[in-house]
């Protein structure tokens, strides 16, 4: 009986202890990965509201600012952005923007954006603009910055009421 409580004894001595000799967590042998930021896109759906839901305006202008991180791609040679960038919501829109201020070490690049339907649309969607966003960047829609939006009717004036606002989709 002696010799079995031995036996157990040092097998329990013998299986106390020991290890790879790592200084890390149990189960990671002192090894950790760590994923690296990738860049990726971000949608920014720009929208109108207005006094009521059939409100129609024919044109907007306005000027938008990006933030640091995020960025448009450009047309050598030109301040415009290449087609396929900013998408207007209604077919038969015609939608455009160019670059009035590079992007700086603190914001991203500022731009005129026009959209206009020739037979007018109501309020809601306008456009979408595609975004390139650098690695380890997280936007929000707060980030974004909207400025001087201007509703037109058919002859052109200003159309008092309608007002602007975006949402953010990023992958």
């Amino acid at each position: 009986m002696r010799m079995l409580w031995l036996v157990m004894l040092c097998l329990l001595l013998g299986a106390c202890g020991g290890g790879s000799g790592s200084n890390g967590a149990p189960g990671d042998d002192g090894s950790v990965l760590t994923p690296e930021p990738v860049a990726g896109t971000a949608r920014l759906s720009i929208g109108t509201l207005g006094p009521a839901a059939d409100s129609v305006l024919y044109a907007a202008q306005f000027t938008l600012r990006l933030p640091a991180g995020v960025s448009l791609p450009t047309t050598s040679g030109s301040n415009l952005l290449p087609d396929g960038v900013l998408v207007p919501a209604f077919s038969g829109s015609y939608a455009g923007a160019s670059f009035l201020q590079a992007a700086s070490a603190t914001s991203g690049p500022q731009l005129l954006v026009n959209i206009a339907h020739p037979g007018g649309l109501t309020v809601g969607p306008l456009a979408t603009l595609t975004c390139q966003v650098a690695a380890g960047v997280v936007p929000s829609v707060n980030a974004f910055t909207l400025e001087n939006f201007s509703a037109r009717d058919a002859n052109g004036a200003v159309l008092p009421g309608i007002t602007a606002r975006l949402t953010l989709q990023t992958q």
